[in-house]
């Protein structure tokens, strides 16, 4: 209590040592039009002829937004999972993207300034200092990359300004909610050299009571840093070096059992639960997460011509996290796993933009991406608890001590024999993924006439792969013999193979000006999610490995859309409805030993409807609302042959979301009260492709639900500081953002719940 006592104290001084500076100027809400640059050059969102969202970061800072799965909520076709910063899921149009091995595809690209960062495992960052979020829907892999087969999230962030300017902000809870986040910006050397550095650092106990003590689960712990240079030499030529760097430690996730109570507790996912590590497990670390971000990026745009231009983008990063959580959800030492995940990348694009203001508008380039990850992950378990486990020994919802159970093979005593089982047995799989990419793509846009625009696009792109699997089973399990997860591979050694693989994608546009406020737009795009090589263990073998190719996925979609606004832009519109064809569908299973092993799932349909609206009719009063309906299923059969989910609902999508906000301004002492409530919801959710369905009783689900969010603050005149006081989840909603899991192999599934209510007071300056 004492050091966090202290941490707030210094925060909140901080933030009143500027409370008398000098006022930023203020900026509109909805009003300022969104330039995005998804096209590769600067347009106004209701211009581009694409599904694409885009917020300024002035919007979501006032509706709360501070990460990605908070955003969601106010992107039709957007959702986002977070089970730990370590864990999240990105899903478009109910396409799901989460997979954390090293060998695997990402299905949805996430960006920071044009640079992906979809790796899973060093995806989920803190959304602070943004100048605008830009989310675009549909296969978009001329526009974005390889890895984009039905969207791309970009995040831009706020780059250095000309004069100087800085900013502070704090906010504390309940639950021990306490954040500090600010930045400086303006010029360094003359004219030509400026800097911006922004920071957020952000902690929150756990909202899940730790029943055997020590930190309660789902907490947040994180800090994150940012410097940026600006270079401009001349008025035509930009170059920007950015430095990231990012550190999460929060608390255990709480994988609490649906089937076994704490002593003195209950089944509830929101209750308290009884999950720990034992036998010195990883050198005793607690559960939890520790996590490192970095990434350098230098972007460089020059003007060549009044009609030509090069953009230069060079980034590295690398991310290493270390994750221990409890699988099982019990007091009992029946589980315990750990994922140790490592990856660099590095990346370089070239891209010359062509535009004289003429009827033809064109960009053309080439990249070269690398990347080399290995995702470690060691297990440990009683073996008196397994086989009580295995043999139905358990009576639920309650569970004896570890040392009443059996502590002989029971098999082998059938047998005559007394075997001893181990109190600790440790086995150990590694996965490695290296891939080299080279791409070539080009873009262009012709306007026949003032009000009609084609535009063709496509993209070649050949990847050298190779995927390692590594089996260490120290000593064998007297249940099994070998391991209980993974057979070891020949010599403890790295098994691996490579292939080469390339492939093409595009899209083609037509879109039409009805009128200076109205456009109308239609596309045919494929998406692409390469090939994988996937590795398992397979006993039979003579290196203890092997592999398979799962072809690559393909999507192909067809999209109409409409945009415009109403009452001199009082009422802005947009929507589109969408048809999706796939082919390959990848998907992953539970092997019967509880290993991700990746499958062919077949073919699969997916259609829908997204739109969103914003209504300003006055100064003091603004509504805006989004909704989407995505009916995602898998084909019943191929080729008369039937499907492993036949007809089953995507994963992590709901068939319909939709969320309501406003905001009510009302002017006090020259300044203005601003009252925003907003509300999110969504219908069912399935949390595997098999939906539940393999023991006849779906419960690992959540049913439809929403939160509602509400934000009261005072601004002084000139934006010069904020005083706020907000709740989240307001209704105090329970639900669960996960079933199943890993627990789930072994009939004893597992559940995540959501965060409650929580709520706090936010102070802000601006200089």
């Amino acid at each position: 209590m004492r050091a966090r006592s202290l941490r707030l104290q210094s925060s909140m001084a901080a933030i009143a040592a500027v409370l008398a500076a000098a006022p930023a100027a203020a900026q509109g809400l909805f009003t300022d039009e969104i330039i995005v640059t998804a096209q590769k050059r600067e347009q106004n969102v209701q211009d581009v002829p694409i599904n694409i969202t885009a917020y300024s970061g002035d919007f979501l800072n006032t509706i709360g937004v501070q990460q990605f799965d908070e955003l969601a909520d106010f992107v039709p076709g957007l959702q986002i999972q977070e089970q730990s910063a370590n864990n999240p899921g990105f899903v478009i149009r109910g396409i799901t993207s989460d997979d954390g091995g090293a060998n695997i595809e990402p299905r949805v690209s996430v960006y920071r300034d044009g640079v992906s960062i979809s790796k899973s495992r060093g995806s989920f960052v803190e959304l602070f200092d943004v100048e605008r979020i830009e989310v675009a829907k549909g296969p978009q892999s001329t526009l974005y990359g390889r890895g984009a087969l039905i969207g791309a999230i970009n995040v831009i962030q706020n780059k250095p300004t000309e004069e100087f300017e800085a900013g502070i902000a704090g906010e504390v809870g309940n639950l021990g909610y306490d954040m500090v986040e600010g930045y400086v910006s303006g010029p360094l050397v003359g004219d030509k050299l400026s800097g911006r550095l922004a920071f957020r650092h952000k902690t929150r106990d756990g909202y899940i009571d730790n029943a055997l003590g020590g930190a309660d689960f789902n907490g947040v712990e994180v800090g994150a840093i940012r410097g940026i240079l600006r270079y401009t030499p001349r008025d035509n030529f930009t170059a920007d070096l950015i430095l990231n760097y990012q550190k999460d430690t929060p608390s255990g996730t709480s994988f609490k059992s649906g089937t076994f109570q704490p002593d003195g507790g209950d089944l509830e996912p929101q209750s308290a639960a009884a999950l720990n590590t034992f036998g010195n497990f990883e050198g005793g670390r607690d559960l939890g997460l520790e996590r490192d971000l970095w990434s350098a990026t230098l972007l460089v745009d020059a003007g060549l011509s009044d009609a030509f231009s090069v953009s230069s983008l060079t980034a590295f990063r690398r991310f290493d996290s270390h994750e221990i959580f409890d699988p099982d959800g019990t007091a009992l030492p029946i589980f315990v796993f750990a994922e140790d995940a490592t990856g660099d990348q590095f990346s370089q694009e070239l891209r010359l933009n062509f535009d004289n203001g003429g009827q033809i508008t064109w960009f053309a380039g080439v990249s070269y991406f690398y990347e080399d990850g290995q995702q470690r992950v060691p297990l440990q378990y009683d073996e008196r608890g397994v086989q009580a486990l295995v043999a139905g020994l358990f009576t639920p919802p309650n569970l004896p001590p570890i040392e009443s159970l059996p502590s002989i093979d029971l098999i082998a005593a059938f047998g005559g024999n007394i075997v001893p089982l181990k109190p600790i047995h440790f086995e150990e799989f590694s996965n490695f993924g290296e891939t080299k990419s080279f791409d070539v793509y080009g873009d262009v846009t012709y306007k026949p006439t003032d009000r009609v625009e084609l535009i063709a696009g496509l993209r070649y792109t050949q990847d050298d792969k190779t995927t390692g699997v590594q089996g260490l089973v120290p000593s064998p399990s007297v249940l099994t013999g070998g391991g209980l997860n993974i057979n070891p591979t020949l010599n403890d050694a790295i098994i691996e193979q490579g292939d080469t693989f390339e492939g093409f994608t595009w899209r083609l546009v037509a879109k039409y000006d009805i009128s200076d406020t109205w456009n109308v737009y239609a596309s045919y795009a494929r998406g692409r999610r390469p090939e994988v090589i996937d590795a398992s263990f397979e006993e039979t073998s003579s290196t203890g490995a092997a592999f398979e190719t799962i072809d690559a996925e393909e999507v192909d979609s067809y999209e109409i859309g409409v945009k415009g606004s109403l009452l001199d832009g009082s009422i802005i519109l947009d929507g589109s409805a969408f048809y999706y064809e796939y082919e390959n569908f990848q998907s992953s299973i539970l092997d019967d030993t509880g290993t991700p092993t990746a499958i062919n799932a077949g073919n699969a349909t997916s259609y829908g409807v997204e739109g969103q609206a914003v209504y300003e009719p006055n100064d003091f009063a603004t509504f805006f609302a989004t909704y989407a309906w995505n009916r995602g299923r898998f084909d019943d059969a191929v080729d008369g042959e039937p499907q492993q989910f036949g007809d089953n609902q995507f994963r992590l999508s709901p068939d319909h979301a939709f969320s309501l906000g406003a905001q009510f301004s009302y002017p006090v002492a020259n300044g203005a009260v601003r009252f925003t409530p907003t509300y999110a919801w969504k219908s069912e959710v399935f949390f595997d492709d098999d939906n539940d369905l393999t023991d006849g009783i779906q419960d690992e689900k959540q049913d439809a639900y929403g939160l509602l969010n509400l934000r009261l603050d005072y601004t002084a005149p000139e934006n010069r500081y904020t005083f706020g006081v907000f709740m989240n989840n307001a209704l105090d909603k329970e639900y669960i953002v996960d079933a199943g899991n890993t627990g789930d192999t072994f009939g004893i599934p597992t559940f995540i719940a959501g965060a409650p209510q929580t709520y706090g007071v936010r102070v802000s300056a601006n200089f």
